[in-house]
């Protein structure tokens, strides 16, 4: 039973830990991953993907679908979760605007007609910049 318990909290472990990251540089998140960005005070948790329409890339669709990604943004130790959409069928990143940053993200694995995505294989790969004004 020990054994067990302690191979779970590794596994848990490995989902839930935080990685250090800096403004414009890529980084990748799991569910349940944080990035901080420790010259800004700020940290972005991947929570969740409570959508994924996208259209499977082996597949003709008359709408190209999208994927909704719930975060958790903490800025100067205020936390507000916060939900970013990425259309499917794009290479592009999605951007978006929020505490003075801009966070442009991909979601990662790609929709397939004949594979399953589990919730452990979502991946985030975001950069978080200043935008200009």
């Amino acid at each position: 039973i020990i054994i067990m318990l302690s191979s779970i909290s590794l596994l848990v472990g490995c989902t839930s830990r935080t990685i250090e990251a800096s403004l414009n540089e890529e980084f990748t998140l799991a569910i349940g991953q944080t990035a901080n960005i420790p010259s800004e005070n700020l940290s972005i948790k991947f929570l969740d993907v409570p959508a994924d329409s996208r259209c499977a890339k082996d597949v003709q669709c008359i709408w190209a679908g999208e994927v909704t990604c719930a975060f958790e943004i903490t800025i100067d130790d205020v936390k507000e979760q916060i939900d970013m959409t990425l259309p499917g069928l794009t290479d592009a990143t999605a951007g978006q605007t929020y505490g003075n940053y801009r966070y442009k993200f991909t979601v990662e694995p790609y929709p397939e007609s004949t594979k399953q995505i589990k919730k452990g294989d979502y991946r985030v790969k975001m950069t978080v910049s200043k935008p200009l004004y």
